[in-house]
């Protein structure tokens, strides 16, 4: 039995929860596919396009929750949030604590770090918001699992990322939020498993959560991560899903998200000279940062897959699709298939033409006609 509990008196009440739906390749969790239904083929999709295939400021966020958000029997968005309390600052630190197996809908959370405490909790069109420079908006004290289902992690002082008017994937241009309005990281600080579904995420520097385990995968689907704060500057390292900096890590689902951003460091940031195993990568909209993935620091990953995703010339790039050509490779189980370019006059990342466009990525970062066998 859980709980879904409105805060602030607008209701207590408790659901049965047979599951949470995990979205995986060719499914969305809680909403239909309405990209597979788009008269639009993948590479030729952008975020807020209008299309609506990739996830972006049309489909993620609190104030786009559906009905029966993750089978949850919740109602839509109802069109306004309820403060989890009166007073909340982005100045002031704030604690929250909520019996395990709870369900938290439609609820603000404004402060210098919410800390979390709670196991197995899912937040549904939630909102966390608050200025946090080089520190945690959101600090996660749960043993087993936590989820985020529709929900919104933003800057306090901004309602819209800074340069991005609403047609483009992310601003084109630096610095982003700056650094003193920012916040920098939402951190699992136990071992509690992440499940991220059809979330917006911006004006920070990363997300730092457990990569998962045999028996319990992080998952990532839907997600619209973007706009990274203080690109101008040295200050942070950017990275998108991550940092995980250690490695001896994996079971990891990333799954049909858009991730992109200017940025120094990695959309997938898998940085540590350990192993990692059983990630699988597919179905994304890739763009910018400093290389889009980065499978570990060593040639020594195990069953890395990575498939179907569109790497965009949209933003400006600093080094390349693939850290170090490392992917783990066909000998230790791992696959890359059907990975396009996807390549527009006028891009930021001029190392690839209009003549790329629908072109096939090589692990190496080059382009061909045909699909990496290897």
């Amino acid at each position: 039995m859980s709980r879904l509990i409105r805060w602030g008196g607008v209701c207590a009440a408790a659901v049965l929860v047979a599951s949470i739906l995990v979205a995986g390749p060719g499914t969305r969790t809680g909403q239909a596919a309405v990209h597979d239904a788009a008269p639009v083929a993948a590479v030729d999709a952008r975020p807020n396009d209008g299309s609506g295939y990739w996830p972006d400021f049309s489909n993620t966020g609190y104030a786009n929750t559906p009905a029966d958000a993750g089978g949850l029997g919740l109602g839509a968005y109802p069109g306004q949030l309820t403060d989890y309390a009166a007073g909340m600052s982005p100045d002031k630190p704030l604690r929250v604590e909520f019996p395990d197996n709870s369900v938290i809908a439609f609820t603000r959370f404004t402060a210098l770090k919410t800390i979390i405490y709670g196991d197995n909790l899912t937040f549904v069109g939630c909102l966390f918001e608050g200025t946090n420079p080089n520190d945690n908006l959101v600090q996660i004290y749960s043993d087993t699992n936590v989820k985020f289902l529709y929900s919104t992690f933003k800057p306090s002082s901004y309602e819209l990322p800074p340069g991005n008017d609403g047609t483009v994937s992310s601003s084109p241009t630096e610095p982003g939020t700056p650094f003193e309005d920012s916040w920098q990281l939402v951190t699992t600080m136990k071992e509690a498993v992440a499940v991220m579904d059809h979330n917006d995420i911006w004006g920070n520097a990363g997300m730092i959560m457990v990569t998962g385990f045999p028996d319990r995968p992080s998952t990532w689907t839907n997600n619209y991560i973007h706009d990274m704060a203080d690109t101008a500057h040295d200050v942070y390292h950017h990275d998108g899903i991550g940092p995980q900096s250690e490695g001896d890590g994996g079971n990891m689902i990333v799954h049909h998200n858009t991730l992109a951003s200017l940025g120094n460091t990695n959309a997938l940031a898998l940085q540590g000279p350990g192993v990692y195993r059983n990630v699988t990568i597919t179905d994304n909209y890739v763009s910018g940062w400093g290389y889009a993935l980065h499978v570990g620091d060593l040639d020594n990953a195990e069953n890395i897959t990575v498939t179907g995703n569109v790497f965009s010339a949209e933003l400006h790039q600093l080094y390349g699709f693939l850290y170090g050509n490392l992917w783990g490779g066909s000998a230790r189980g791992s696959t890359w298939r059907g990975n396009l370019i996807q390549a527009r006059p006028g891009d930021g990342n001029t190392s690839f033409s209009t003549a790329d466009h629908g072109k096939y990525l090589w692990p190496s970062g080059t382009t061909s006609t045909t699909d990496y066998t290897g």
